[in-house]
């Protein structure tokens, strides 16, 4: 299946921003988020793990595979001058890419991306180099998802008690529900679209030198750093080093919220977003 480019908000003529979603989230369900976006051309060029392949191949083993497959998107679409979005996975995908071929690109947002501790960096190395991949704890936990439901009211009501979910609204919900799953193709009832085999593969490929990067945007394009209050996948002390490495980004941070809040606070997101990039 070819990468497509999904229209998500906004008017054709107007300048370019591309969202690049989190591991396991449809770009749809940041669609209360980019409507607000007002006066720019919302995209998407999907992941992998959205293009119908169930399983990742073999040779995919480093986030900067999908860089490259964003980067062949925008060239296919001849997109120029493009405001880089990201959340989570999606923004340290932007970044490589922007890194890699930063004339493709006018800025880079990164929604609470995972700029893991050189710590914990080193934990899921080890882990690949004695076979133990499978033990990860969020490779364990994707592992874990229910994949399949009798219908989309019935993962609405069982997400909805969900912790994660918490401080979703019910429109923010549903769009997930909506967008992010399919009847299967046998058998009854609906499956999760974004499958369990590609997100427990994000979780254990995650990026590696992200330390010996960040240093990389100093003066490239103007960047922002944007990490929920109470984060635990860019933790206040990450946020911080980052800060350091890169001193002519800007570093921005949403009270209250934790790694989803683009999703659980569309609003202020926004707000965010068009306040940094009006200022340019």
């Amino acid at each position: 299946m070819p990468q497509p480019l999904i229209e998500l908000a906004g008017d054709l003529g107007a300048p370019t921003l591309h969202l690049a979603p989190a591991n396991g989230f449809p770009p749809q369900t940041y669609l209360p988020m980019l409507r607000l976006l007002r006066g720019y051309r919302c995209v998407c060029l999907p992941p992998r793990a959205l293009w119908g392949d169930q399983k990742p191949p073999s040779e995919y083993r480093d986030w900067r595979s999908e860089a490259d497959d964003l980067l062949s998107g925008l060239n296919r679409h001849d997109l120029r001058k493009v405001i880089a979005v990201g959340h989570s996975l999606g923004g340290v995908v932007s970044m490589l890419a922007l890194l890699k071929a930063p004339e493709r690109f006018k800025a880079l947002v990164m929604l609470d991306p995972p700029i893991l501790l050189p710590d914990l960096l080193e934990m899921i190395r080890s882990a690949w180099e004695e076979n133990l991949v499978e033990h990860i704890p969020m490779v364990q936990m994707a592992r874990r998802r229910r994949q399949i439901f009798e219908s989309e009211a019935a993962a609405f009501a069982r997400f909805r008690g969900k912790r994660v979910f918490a401080d979703w609204s019910d429109e923010s919900l549903w769009f997930y529900v909506e967008h992010g799953m399919r009847r299967r193709a046998e058998g009854d009832g609906f499956e999760l679209i974004w499958s369990i085999d590609w997100e427990a593969h994000y979780f254990a490929t995650v990026y590696q030198d992200i330390w010996a990067d960040l240093p990389k945007l100093n003066g490239l394009a103007p960047s922002l750093f944007i990490r929920g209050e109470d984060s635990d996948t860019f933790s206040r002390e990450a946020y911080h080093l980052a800060q350091a490495l890169a001193p002519k980004a800007d570093f921005q941070l949403m009270p209250g919220r934790g790694h989803l809040f683009p999703l659980a606070a569309p609003a202020k997101t926004a707000r965010l977003v068009t306040d940094w990039l009006g200022a340019l």
